[in-house]
């Protein structure tokens, strides 16, 4: 199945709408881009949630956590074999992403089968990205890491600001 993910500049309120090839919504991943540390969020059209990406404190790009209903829990780890390459391991799926993350096209493998592939597209209201995704039931892990990835290696999306906490701030401490 393809999936594409919309990440662009229009007042989403830190929702991503997440659709089929026909254009159907199928799921919203909620959350803001602007930090890896805050929780990524994957619920169905009905608002009930499917999913979590979060991280286990082990430190920026170490390892991520998802918790998906009705499964254990994955990790997501980077793999330190090469110094200058990205390569992370999925737990208990068993997966491998190789590619290029940073440029927005990498697979998930299992062995040497793909599982599943990422591709990136720009356009002048932001980021499109184009998950095809062989198994149903790698849907909600594969689209978590997704967003996981793109944050690292995109400009973060300006979301709405409060307004009303302009207080400023002093480092004097008398």
């Amino acid at each position: 199945m393809k999936f594409l993910l919309k990440l662009n500049q229009e007042k989403a309120y830190g929702q991503i709408p997440v659709t089929d090839e026909a254009g159907n919504l199928r799921y919203i991943i909620k959350g803001n881009l602007d930090n890896p540390n805050h929780t990524l969020y994957l619920c169905d059209p009905n608002n009930q949630e499917i999913g979590r990406l979060y991280t286990d404190g082990t430190g920026l790009i170490a390892s991520f956590t998802i918790d998906v209903i009705n499964h254990s829990l994955v990790s997501v780890k980077r793999l330190n074999v090469l110094t200058n390459a990205n390569l992370f391991y999925i737990t208990r799926l068993n997966y491998v992403v190789t590619g290029s993350i940073k440029n927005g096209t990498y697979t998930f493998r299992n062995g040497i089968k793909k599982v599943a592939g990422v591709q990136t597209f720009t356009n002048a209201s932001g980021v499109l990205l184009q998950c095809d995704i062989d198994l149903p039931e790698d849907t909600p892990f594969i689209l978590l890491i997704t967003v996981l990835f793109t944050q690292w290696h995109i400009k973060p999306l300006k979301l709405p600001s409060i307004t009303g906490l302009n207080r400023k701030l002093s480092t004097d401490l008398s």
